[in-house]
């Protein structure tokens, strides 16, 4: 549902001097009406270009790190911030969603505008438009989910918790809410002081939500298996889990074995 208008205000407490505030443009659209076929069809066109530009310059962007030799070469190189896609694109990303609102196209801009500006304190004033427009905009929208499915690779902030909760609370859809609601146990898993709340997260995700997709054939119910183990059994000071298995020269090897030693476990996969 559209709403009239969605301001971001910022009230700085000043006599003097005068601050000048970042040119904000409303979001505008008219109660009631619907995104028609035409201004869907002309804003996912227009999100494709910008989009475009945007994977251009994050090629040249990296294109130092491409051509080096070695990892010293590698590690010895200082990208140019002139250059960051985040700096180039981020402002044209959150105009767009401005100019479309309501359109699928607005809703793919305001994920990049989170994943852009999440985590930088000078820029989380967008990411507070983003969040106010999903979560009156775009709450029934089918493709939140796909938005929110792997937010906890996001930086934690203040916005990105209104954002997940408020999906949880609000959002119609099962596959939405459990979306939110495992990004949102993910993400305060990684605190301590929120970890026990991460964990009855994934006890109600494993209530209400095990038969949900979470991605391809995997399910939320299976998911959160590893999460609830890493919660118990992997944290800082925990003993490690046993391991049993095979070394180099086929023996067998138990990792409880080498208990007291300095032990360096290399894992790795090939698939």
């Amino acid at each position: 549902m559209l709403i009239p208008y969605i301001f971001a205000v910022a009230v700085l407490a000043m006599v003097t001097p005068v601050v000048t505030l970042p040119d904000v443009v409303a979001f505008e659209a008219n109660r009631g009406d619907e995104v028609t076929e035409q201004q869907q069809t002309a804003a996912t066109k227009q999100y494709e270009q910008l989009q475009a530009r945007m994977d251009q310059a994050m090629n040249e962007y990296l294109a130092p790190l491409r051509e080096a030799k070695t990892a010293e070469e590698r590690d010895a190189i200082e990208l140019d911030p002139a250059k960051d896609p985040r700096e180039l694109f981020l402002s044209p990303m959150l105009k767009f969603a401005k100019d479309h609102p309501g359109t699928d196209a607005c809703l793919l801009a305001l994920g990049e505008v989170i994943r852009m500006s999440s985590g930088d304190e000078g820029k989380s004033w967008m990411t507070d438009e983003a969040v106010d427009v999903l979560l009156v905009d775009f709450i029934e929208h089918d493709g939140l989910q796909d938005l929110v499915r792997f937010a906890h690779y996001n930086r934690p902030s203040t916005a990105i918790f209104r954002l997940l909760r408020g999906i949880v609370d609000d959002a119609p859809g099962r596959d939405v809410r459990a979306a939110s609601m495992y990004s949102l146990s993910k993400l305060l898993g990684k605190d301590k002081k929120t970890r026990a709340e991460s964990r009855d997260l994934l006890d109600r995700i494993e209530k209400e939500f095990a038969n949900v997709t979470f991605i391809r054939e995997t399910t939320y119910g299976q998911k959160v298996q590893g999460d609830i183990f890493e919660l118990e059994h992997l944290q800082i000071g925990d003993v490690a889990p046993e391991i049993i298995g095979k070394s180099l020269d086929d023996n067998l090897m138990q990792l409880s074995a080498f208990r007291g030693k300095v032990v360096l476990l290399d894992f790795w996969g090939d698939w």
